[in-house]
């Protein structure tokens, strides 16, 4: 009877079946960290992906044993978040504003230092729910030094400017900034200081000064800045923080780019950046005390996958009932509870023939989810009724517009704002065929100057997803056989039998990722697809070219660098890509 017993428990998860031999321990240090970035309100976890199929209910329970854990050992862990919680999830993306539902269940985990991301910027309504709501939470643990907000006629900070505090177990004395990157499209209630600005202002000079390397052990900058050295912005700030700290230990966290990513500063400075979309916990260890010249005698890293399996394994629990707090549990009947309230999970339809990949496949591939886009949805587009149009079009989407694959199974509520929650308006110029037939080609020319200055950056790469924009770690990602050390000799036998997931390389080498993966191919994409509707006429025939506002100021670069008179941009439609997307996959199997 008991036997038979267990396979039911297994299925209910109630047992944490001892199967993960091959998940890489964590190594603590006397100050640790876990770190989140980019959450784009993905706290539901992935409901069609195993791999991170954990929710926040599961993180929060997850933190507390962690910190417990630690804590029992002699060590401290800090909580870190870099910001970037709206636009990606119908869970944040569906309500009005965006984020009334998914910020409260964001702030029921116990950060000790976050702060904000450029989404958190971009309409004055999220700006506005950032500083009542989150920042309103954490306190002084919200640090924002280079972002403020105009309350009321007053420019004050979004958050606080810095934040110092002991740890509970070492009396580790920390001060915490943080920052944002030279963002230039916030709204009318915000403003972003340069990094390269505020280093050279009296005010951040007098922190400095105030908490002068005496009394500092570490300094720990939270920002929601790529962390890879082509990302100049840290590199500034961290040879200005040296000289007032020329021997502290200093740790970064970054993001924005959704990768994972680890970097070394020099000997006693790291940066760590965990990913996006709920995909990864990061975790750094800090020997503080070690004199080492080498830094890998200082720091451990690893990127822990977000799911049940490698929660429980770090906490040391082995089955769920062990592994659940109350606190963890009621943060999962608010999500299931919103999701109910909001109709998050009403099926629109179903993806049986095939997932659709954004860039797991070329984009000419049959899997591809720009294909899919551009040939199938793409025409179903209608002008709005006192539109008139000509005979021949093309459409063009930015490929940044669409933020995640395509999975098999319900087509639902949630998928479409998962796919491309963006509301932007549909605009359209009209001009000879002969100019129609540039445009394109012309957007997935550009590169992307990183730090671009100007109040909208024109630079075409940045259209693409972010984690396409570093075209050499493109290359790298994905394309080398995994190494094993020699914990992991076993799993070189069974390295065919790895699930599909991240491979990553960083300063440290690639076994970083907790749990080894087979390495997927991350193919270039370009900066922009189109749908083409053009027939046999001359090159002269005047064309429709149909685009989001979003990308309204790249476009007119182009008429700007082949010298031709940028045309009346006029509205078109205002029926969204996922709304496109919902019809189709309402009225077609795919």
């Amino acid at each position: 009877m008991l036997l038979s017993l267990v396979p039911l428990l297994y299925l209910f998860g109630l047992v944490y079946p001892q199967r993960y031999p091959q998940i890489r321990d964590l190594e603590f240090g006397d100050l640790n960290f876990l770190h989140t970035t980019d959450t784009h309100g993905w706290y539901s976890g992935h409901l069609n992906q195993k791999i991170y199929g954990a929710d926040w209910g599961d993180f929060v329970s997850f933190a507390h044993h962690l910190r417990q854990l630690a804590h029992a050992n002699g060590h401290d862990l800090l909580l870190i978040d870099s910001g970037d919680r709206h636009d990606g999830n119908g869970l944040s993306d569906i309500t009005e504003p965006n984020g009334a539902r998914s910020l409260p269940i964001f702030i029921q985990q116990d950060y000790d230092l976050l702060t904000l991301g450029n989404h958190e910027l971009y309409v004055a309504e999220n700006s506005e729910q950032e500083y009542e709501i989150v920042a309103s939470h954490y306190g002084e643990k919200f640090v924002s030094t280079n972002v403020e907000y105009l309350k009321g006629e007053e420019w004050v900070p979004l958050g606080q400017k810095y934040r110092y505090f002991t740890t509970p177990i070492h009396g580790t004395r920390v001060l915490g900034l943080g920052f944002m990157f030279d963002f230039k499209r916030y709204n009318e209630k915000t403003r972003v200081t340069p990094i390269s600005e505020v280093i050279e202002h009296d005010w951040f000079q007098q922190i400095l000064d105030n908490y002068p390397e005496e009394i500092v052990d570490t300094v720990v900058v939270v920002t929601h800045v790529p962390v890879d050295r082509k990302w100049n912005e840290l590199a500034l700030l961290h040879a200005e923080l040296r000289t007032h700290y020329p021997q502290v230990k200093i740790e970064y966290f970054g993001g924005h780019s959704h990768i994972r990513d680890f970097v070394v500063y020099d000997e006693n400075s790291v940066a760590l950046q965990s990913g996006r979309f709920c995909e990864t916990v990061g975790f750094l260890g800090v020997h503080l005390n070690s004199t080492s010249e080498n830094a890998a005698d200082s720091f451990t890293r690893k990127y822990i996958d977000f799911n049940t399996q490698s929660f429980l394994h770090h906490s040391k629990k082995d089955t769920l009932e062990e592994f659940d707090t109350k606190k963890g549990l009621s943060v999962k009947h608010m999500i299931a509870e919103a999701r109910e309230e909001l109709g998050l999970d009403e099926v629109i339809g179903h993806v049986k023939k095939s997932n659709y990949f954004m860039d797991y496949v070329p984009t000419s591939h049959s899997k591809s989810l720009y294909r899919l886009l551009t040939k199938k949805v793409l025409p179903s587009l209608k002008p709005s009724a006192d539109v008139e149009t000509s005979q021949e079009r093309l459409i063009i989407i930015n490929t940044g517009s669409i933020r995640y694959d395509l999975y098999k199974g319900p087509y639902t509520i949630d998928t479409h704002y998962i796919i491309s929650p963006f509301k932007n308006d549909w605009v359209r110029i009209t001009v000879p065929k002969y100019i129609a037939t540039q445009i394109a080609p012309k957007l997935n020319k550009n590169g992307y100057i990183m730090a671009q200055g100007e109040k909208f950056s024109n630079e075409n790469d940045q259209l693409k997803p972010p984690q396409q924009w570093d075209k050499d770690r493109l290359k790298k990602r994905g394309q080398h056989p995994i190494e094993f050390s020699e914990f992991d000799v076993d799993l070189d036998l069974h390295k065919d039998k790895l699930k599909k997931g991240y491979v990553t390389h960083d300063d440290f080498g690639n076994t970083g990722d907790d749990t080894p993966h087979k390495a997927v191919i991350n193919y270039p994409i370009p900066n922009v697809v189109q749908s083409v509707e053009l027939k046999n006429t001359g090159r002269k025939a005047p064309v429709d070219v149909v685009f989001y506002n979003f990308i309204t100021p790249n476009v007119k670069q182009v008429f700007e660098e082949i010298r031709y008179p940028i045309p009346k941009i006029e509205f078109y439609s205002d029926k969204y890509l996922g709304q496109l997307l919902n019809d189709y996959v309402a009225a077609n199997e795919i």
